[in-house]
């Protein structure tokens, strides 16, 4: 029959969508660690297998920890164990086996004692001659005490000389339960006490405890024969012992604390232990039931001996020995043993001291101790999580999670090869900096200038920090076992916060909190506003502040040259002379000169601190005030060893404003904070000079507030404040201008919540946080009540206030109910300014006229302001002014002019001219008098048009023009009836009876009505603090306090507000000289004062500016928000201006954009060329920066300048994402990678666009992984926790170890997609967040299989197809230049640099695999004779990767559409660098498999490796012999079966053939009789030749040395049966 030979080379790709017949040459179906095109040497076209990773040494830092240390001290004797039966590893007494034995199991309580056993047992068993001398030497049958000394020792060098200090001497009798129960416990009520004194507990604990090795101190026998026993219970107590305990530490150094040691030694006293009569201790030492009194072993009778010559040896006894030595006694015992079971142990064996009986008839007790240390499970500790590529330094930095948490950042030099360690965690839960877990990643890392920036969305905020001075700090603290101290703590050594961070930030006894500030981009802003306060310099004359009130705000700068958020705005501060609302022009030389300014101090990542003054300008609007530019008054260094003694420290600086100071640029101030987000997903760097966050998290959810804020009307001289003799509460000096709330108006408050980091809500309101403050005559009080009662509807008087004047100035008490947010910090009021009242003048009429021309029916009433401007003697001037005057002393801002919709309002009782020669009372009137103003005139004795007008319809004023000046209109004053109102009439005032003339009133402009949420509410108060415990908000009065209600909605309230009080408002209440009329007599009587509200605190300076700070506003949509498909971005990089803007968020710029949801969030972002790659869960898109794409009608994109910086996204062809696998994104120079798991896709990204390369003959095999995949998608459960690692559901689940992880090797131009095992879905014990008491350890199986199992594959882009699967599972991938590394266990392996190691990977050998198609003809039934493997041989290695001493070839199996068959590796023969073999008989698919009856036979218990057969003739069967059960191992044996009646059921592999009657078992077989037995032996030995249409040929081998595969080839055959 003619053959041919078909042949397969390798020189295309793996190939998993076609049917193994139609594979073509060239391609093959499976691949693991080879490469094809791109090998090692010159040899393309060639499969090699690949070189292993080399792992580059780093030690990691012990952890230091905290714990127990535990000696467990058990004392049976040596009958103790007769007493449940059997035999023990402590050596029995001779004597008890057999019959005697199963008596004694009887006896399963255990109340069998040594004395009847000496008495009775070894009185009358023969063969024991030494018995009777034991029980006569004994003295008869009685209660045998052993009196020793328990030794505790702190060091082993203490227990070399045993003093009464740490020697417990103790009487004891462990031969049953009781005995040891009410011995020990009895012994421990005396020594308890001095036990504590050494730092140790002890403890009297049964078998049921966890502290009590059953099985060490037992054995597996006895503990059988207890379990096993029909008397025995779960948890039945059977023995009992002493725990000692202490507490023990030890530090990353080796240090400990805590550690002791115990031993057992014969007692230093002679007299045994004092025996008390009490009820206890009676039963315990008094006569047995015999009338025998206790027979005491004491130190000379008894000895005690150890393994390691504890008593014997103790020369030999210090800290240095060493205990895993042991040693055997003379019998062969073994007394002292070492990490048995991982337990340290020691123990002592009890002898009488009779050398005349042999010592395995005197030994009464066998005493031992388990050593217990609480230390951390050093396997799998660390973990990668996270690596970049710093091409420009040829470094690679990665960060590796620690279970212990030593969470280190590192970094690798690949010109020196070194690793360095940038930072390293403090080893402790409680104040480690970064809470990483080994399943949460982190993906996005980037480096500017000397500072790494990372995110990511499982750990919260964003973090950077700064390699250089971090590596600084490392090698300092790992060249010192002290502390270091910086040159601004007082240090001494010249190191500096420029070059160095604080020791805090590694220190184990820093608050996490604290440390956040260091390695958080959000930079802590200050939280307190600046305070300043006036004061003397009798040096300098000239006085620049004098007429200008100021306010002043700070910031701190970075040593990274990053910038704070300013702080809140100060208080104004007025000056003595401000407080004085008159005119002064001889200012005293010295006084009020300059200003003493006080700002925080900050932490040691601060610099220097910036301040900026401004002084307060009005420009233009009256009612707004509290404006004009800032500048930087001082630049002062910070105070970081003030810091750190009080976190509250201030530095002053003296403020003369007597230079021309730098403006600060308009609007850098506005911004509240910055905006870094709370958490992001994925980050980017836009043109290296921008941070951009894409996926984050803001704000924050915030409660239904509960706040009441009341004015306070009644205060003054008697009371607190307010009356003629009015007190400033800050000067405390009387007559002074004071401040108040704006009267007959609404003001609305509010408040705002902050972060440690300075982030603030917006301003939340209640309905009764906005308050009306009465007008003067709106308010009320009962004159009959002397003490007026507060909650009194009658009276706007407080409590307990006497002398009393509701009329004055007002302050506002408020209240706070609810709970505050759990994230606040800190809380601050916030306050609108009044919503009522825009700009307003409170000033004396001096007359009232009306036109009495009967012709014009006019009921028009004028209001003579004459006295507030209009002559040379009015309030404002119009006499020439001296310019010289500081200021004028006739200068005044007060004025008036009209607009449309003015308004006036009455507030005191008027007087008429002739009714009296006095000057007006001023009374304030009880009606509420409010009219419309219906214009503003300049009327003058001249004019004959004006209407004031006699009954004649002449001009009535005064010939002398005494009565010319500006006049308020108002139309005559209506009761609600419409009737005129009596002394406000039109007639009134013709009569001379109204009470309009000498009134003061208020002429004012109505503000328009606005929503809450069009108001801006500005900063107002104090910082006040709020309690970590239950969200109580901490007043200036009182804090919240009692009981926690809750409603339906879940908003709770306490039961105690905290209260405070607002003393500074909105206007100033202030003394005003006004003019009254010129016809009084009296020359005294031309100006009379009077107080009234004004926005100015002075009339002669510019002073309309009130103590409110910083704007904000009320949002009712206000809370946290995900912004998933959002991206915002920072201020700029600038290292050429020393600036650094990476950590300036400012909302106020719009510094954001949000995109389309619709296609999922945002998981990548990476900047190219000029524009972002923005991939999405279901899209990726391009977002030009700082250009805009154009488009032209026909849908071409023109590119063109824009200022934005990020522009409408632009849409990939093709609809791809990345799902939820951030980690499979890969770029290689302008070449991006990723999985796109959801579709079954792998996409590459070039300037052609999108390539779903998975489509290159790999796309089934990517579907199906999708289908596997599917219920693991992490999609599922994580979007509600962003931020908390640590809590819900994404540390549930086995979606959080669904990872789809990327790598490129450069070298070999390859991309790597490494699917991640998903393990077993078991409790791993890190719920809690304590990753240390994991019982899982990461990357295990936890004793089970994998759900999924980890696979790699390799694309290469050369030959643009899917080459090989890897074997390297790795935590972690990344690339430098031409290298690619991984890591394992937190270390760095550099791959293909191994040479001497091929395919060992991590310490362990794989297999080199291929598998390929012989597929000629393939409709054709076709037979297989032989194979050929252009290939080499070499070197095995077996799982520990131990070589074998000979080269062999591949295992081979051969599989075809029919049949399957396997070839041994060393049945290959080798000529000219090929391998032949033939192909053997088919092992399944065969029709030609034999059976062979050898006769009828058993196995028996005892002999379960023989089987004994029956008339048999077992020689004659030609049995095959041997050990393995494989067909192609050099060992087969036949298998031996027998058939039950339903199966055929496997007995063995037949290894020897003793005789005709005898077989020998390679292994244990079960018992069973009388049956027929056969042999199945395998149609490889004797069947049929392989035949099929194609034959799947695989290969494999596990080998260390370079493997080569040319080609492979087989030897067909057309079938005989077949007539194709």
């Amino acid at each position: 029959m003619p053959s041919t030979q078909s042949k397969r080379i390798f020189v295309g790709g793996l190939d998993k969508d076609t049917d193994p017949r139609a594979l073509k040459n060239g391609d093959y179906h499976h691949a693991l660690n080879v490469r094809n095109v791109s090998s090692e040497s010159n040899t393309e076209g060639v499969i090699e297998n690949i070189k292993g990773n080399k792992k580059v040494d780093y030690e990691f830092k012990t952890p230091g920890f905290q714990g127990k240390r535990r000696i467990t001290l058990f004392m049976p004797w040596s009958n103790y164990f007769y007493n449940y039966g059997g035999s023990t590893e402590l050596d029995p007494l001779p004597g008890l086996e057999g019959d005697q034995q199963s008596i004694v199991l009887e006896n399963f309580n255990g109340q069998l004692d040594l004395t009847n056993q000496l008495g009775t047992n070894y009185g009358t068993l023969d063969n024991n001659p030494n018995s009777t001398i034991v029980y006569d030497s004994l003295g008869g049958p009685s209660i045998i005490l052993m009196t020793f000394d328990i030794v505790v020792g702190l060091t082993l060098a203490d227990l070399q000389n045993p003093n009464a200090s740490n020697s417990f001497q103790i009487s004891y009798n462990g031969e049953t339960i009781e005995d040891q129960y009410n011995y020990l416990t009895w012994w421990l009520s005396n020594y308890s006490a001095a036990f504590s004194q050494m730092g140790i507990t002890v403890t009297v604990i049964d078998n049921n405890s966890a502290y009590f090795n059953n099985e060490y101190f037992f054995g597996q026998s006895t503990l059988n024969n207890i379990t096993s026993h029909p008397d025995y219970t779960p948890g039945q107590i059977y023995a009992y012992a002493l725990l000692f305990e202490s507490e023990y530490s030890e530090d990353s150094d080796g240090n400990t604390e805590g550690e002791f040691y115990i031993d057992l030694r014969p007692s230093l006293s002679e007299q045994p232990i004092n025996i008390g009569p009490d009820d206890i201790t009676g039963t315990l030492f008094s006569m047995n039931s015999n009338g025998d009194t206790p027979y005491y072993l004491l130190g000379g009778q008894l000895v005690i001996a150890d393994g390691y010559g504890y008593a014997n040896q103790p020369d030999l006894l210090n800290n240095s020995t060493d205990w895993s030595v042991s040693e055997q006694s003379d019998i062969g015992e073994l007394y002292l043993t070492e990490y048995v079971n991982q337990i340290e142990s020691v123990g002592w064996s009890f002898r009488w001291a009779d050398i005349n009986i042999p010592e395995a008839y005197r030994t009464f007790m066998k005493a031992n101790a388990t050593i217990v240390t609480d230390r951390p499970n050093l396997q799998d500790v660390h973990t990668t999580i996270g690596a970049y590529e710093d091409t420009r330094n040829d470094k690679i930095y990665w960060m590796v999670q620690s279970k212990f948490y030593i969470n280190l950042i590192l970094e690798y030099d690949i010109k020196t090869g070194e690793i360095a360690t940038v930072f390293r965690d403090s080893g402790d839960s409680g104040t480690s900096a970064f809470k990483w877990r080994p399943e949460f990643l982190i993906n996005d890392i980037d480096r500017v200038g000397d500072v790494l920036y990372w995110t990511s969305r499982q750990y919260g905020e964003p973090c950077s920090i700064n390699i250089r001075k971090s590596k600084n700090s490392i090698a300092l603290i790992d060249s010192s076992s002290e502390p270091y101290v910086l040159n601004e703590e007082g240090g001494t050594d010249n190191i500096s916060l420029e070059d160095y961070y604080p020791y805090d930030l590694y220190s184990p006894d820093y608050a996490d909190e604290d440390k956040r500030q260091y390695v958080e981009v959000i930079k802590r802003p200050p939280m307190y506003a600046p305070t300043y306060e006036y004061a003397d310099d009798a040096t300098v004359a000239k006085n620049q502040l004098f007429g200008n009130l100021f306010q002043f705000r700070y910031r701190y700068v970075f040593y990274d040259n990053e910038v704070s958020a300013w702080s809140p705005i100060s208080d104004i501060v007025p000056s003595s002379f401000d407080n004085k609302n008159e005119s002064q022009t001889n200012l005293t030389p010295g006084e009020n000169n300059h200003l003493i300014i006080s700002v925080k101090n900050s932490s040691g990542i601060v610099k220097k601190i910036e301040i900026a003054g401004r002084r307060c300008k009005d420009l233009g609007i009256i009612s707004r005030g509290n404006r004009g530019p800032y500048s930087l008054v001082a630049t002062l260094d910070n105070d970081f060893s003030a810091w750190q003694l009080d976190n509250n420290s201030e530095q002053q600086i003296t403020f003369y404003n007597d230079q021309a100071y730098p403006v600060v640029q308009a609007g850098e101030g506005e911004r509240l904070f910055d905006a870094v987000p709370r958490s992001a997903h994925t980050q980017t760097i836009l043109g290296n000079n921008r941070l951009a966050y894409g996926n984050y998290t803001e704000a924050f959810d915030v409660p239904k507030v509960n706040l009441i804020v009341n004015p306070q009307y009644g205060h003054n001289s008697a009371g607190l404040y307010g009356g003629e003799d009015y007190i400033n509460p800050v000067t405390d000096q009387e007559g002074e201008t004071v401040s108040s709330f704006k009267s007959g108006a609404y003001h609305s408050f509010g408040i705002a919540y902050y972060d440690e980091k300075g982030r603030c809500s917006t301003v939340l309101t209640d309905d009764t946080s906005k308050c009306y403050v009465k007008f003067p005559t709106e308010r009320t009080q009962d004159i009959n009540n002397t003490l007026p009662n507060y909650s009194s509807t009658t009276s706007d008087i407080p409590a307990g206030v006497i002398d009393f004047d509701i009329t004055g100035a007002v302050t506002m008490k408020w209240e706070i109910y609810h709970r505050a947010p759990s994230w606040a910090k800190y809380y601050r009021w916030f306050y609108s300014r009044n919503n009522t009242v825009d700009e307003f003048v409170q000033f004396r009429v001096l007359q009232a006229f009306t036109n009495q021309n009967p012709d014009a029916n006019d009921n028009r009433i004028f209001l003579s302001l004459r006295g507030l401007k209009g002559s040379d003697d009015s309030y404002i001037t119009n006499a020439e002014l001296d310019p010289n005057a500081v200021p004028n002393p006739d200068i005044s801002i007060l004025d008036y002019e009209f607009t449309k919709g003015d308004r006036v309002r009455i507030i005191t009782s008027g007087t008429q001219i002739g009714d009296s020669d006095l000057a007006p009372a001023d009374t304030v009137l009880t009606d509420y008098i409010d009219a419309r103003v219906s214009g503003f005139e300049f009327y003058a004795q001249n004019n004959p048009n004006i209407p004031i007008q006699d009954a004649l319809g002449v001009n009535a004023l005064e010939d002398d023009g005494s009565e010319d000046g500006w006049y308020l209109i108002i139309d005559q004053l209506l009761d609600t009836n419409g009737d005129p109102l009596d002394n406000y009439s039109a007639a009134s005032v013709t009569a001379n009876d109204d009470l309009l003339e000498q009134a003061v009133v208020e002429i004012y402009k109505p503000k328009p009505d606005a929503d809450e949420g069009e108001l801006l509410y500005f900063e107002f108060s104090e910082l006040y603090g709020i309690s970590v415990n239950g969200g109580r908000h901490q007043g200036p009065i009182s804090n919240n306090g009692g009981g926690l209600s809750s409603d339906d909605f879940g908003n709770f309230t306490f039961a105690n507000p905290a209260t405070g009080e607002f003393l500074f408002g909105d206007v100033y209440y202030k003394r005003r000289n006004m003019q009254m009329f010129s016809g009084f007599t009296d020359p005294e009587r031309g100006a009379s004062e009077f107080y009234v509200e004004d926005y100015f605190l002075n009339d002669y300076t510019d002073s309309n500016h009130i103590s409110i700070g910083r704007a904000n506003i009320y949002s009712s949509l206000y809370q946290q928000i995900d912004k998933e498909a959002s991206i915002t971005y920072s201020d700029v990089y600038q290292p050429a201006t020393n600036f650094n803007g990476l950590s300036t968020f400012d909302y106020n710029l719009g510094n954001w954009e949000d995109y389309g949801r619709i296609y999922g969030t945002i998981q990548k972002l990476f900047y190219r060329e000029t524009d972002i790659v923005m991939i999405q869960e279901d899209a990726t898109y391009k977002i030009p920066i700082q250009r805009d794409i154009l488009l032209s009608a026909d849908g071409q994109g023109t590119v063109g300048v824009s200022n934005k910086v990020l522009n409408p996204m632009v849409p990939f062809a093709g609809n791809y994402g990345i799902s939820r696998n951030p980690e499979s994104f890969v770029a290689n120079g302008m070449v991006l990678y990723w999985t796109d798991i959801r579709r079954g896709a792998v996409l590459r990204l070039s300037g052609d666009g999108i390539t779903p390369i998975s489509d290159a003959k790999m796309h089934d095999y990517f579907r199906d992984k999708e289908e596997v995949y599917r219920t693991y998608d992490p999609q599922f459960g994580w979007s509600d926790n962003y931020g908390n690692a640590f809590a819900g559901v994404m540390s549930e689940g086995q979606h959080r170890f669904f990872k789809i992880k990327g790598g490129f090797n450069p070298k070999h131009e390859e991309y790597i997609v490494q699917m991640d095992a998903i393990p077993p879905d078991e409790d791993w014990g890190g719920q809690d967040g304590d990753f240390g008491g994991s019982s899982f350890e990461w990357g295990q199986e936890a004793g089970n299989k994998n759900l999924i199992e980890a696979e790699i594959v390799a694309w290469r882009d050369k030959q643009k197809r899917w080459i090989s699967f890897y074997s390297h599972v790795a935590e972690y991938y990344c690339k430098i230049n031409r290298l690619f590394v991984s890591w394992d266990s937190g270390l760095l392996y550099l791959h293909d640099s191994d040479s001497e190691n091929y395919n060992t990977f991590y310490g362990n050998t794989f297999n080199t695999e291929l598998d390929f198609s012989i597929n000629d003809l393939p409709s054709t039934v076709k037979g297989f004779k032989s194979i050929t493997l252009e290939a080499n041989q070499a070197f095995e290695v077996d799982d520990q990767g131990v070589e074998e001493a000979e080269n062999t070839s591949y295992k081979v199996k051969l599989i075809t559409d029919m049949t399957e068959t396997s070839i041994d590796r060393h049945n290959f023969d080798q000529r000219e660098n090929k391998q032949y073999a033939q192909i053997p008989f088919v092992t399944s698919g065969s029709t030609g498999s034999e059976i062979i009856g050898i006769g009828e036979g058993s196995v028996e218990e005892g002999s379960l490796t023989t089987v004994t057969g029956s008339n048999t003739s077992f020689g004659s069967s030609n049995i095959i012999l041997g050990t393995s059960s494989d067909v192609t191992s050099d060992s087969y044996g036949d298998q031996l079966f027998y058939n039950d009646g339903t199966d055929d059921i496997l007995v063995g592999t037949i290894s020897n053939l003793n005789s005709n009657t005898e077989i020998v078992l390679s292994e244990d077989a079960e018992p069973f009789a009388n049956q027929f037995l056969f042999i199945k032996r395998s149609g490889f030995a004797e069947g049929d030749r392989m035949k099929g249409r194609y034959m799947e040929v695989k290969m494999k081998k596990k080998s260390k040395q370079l493997l080569e595969i040319f080609s492979g080839s087989a030897t067909i055959f057309n079938s005989e049966l077949s007539d194709d």
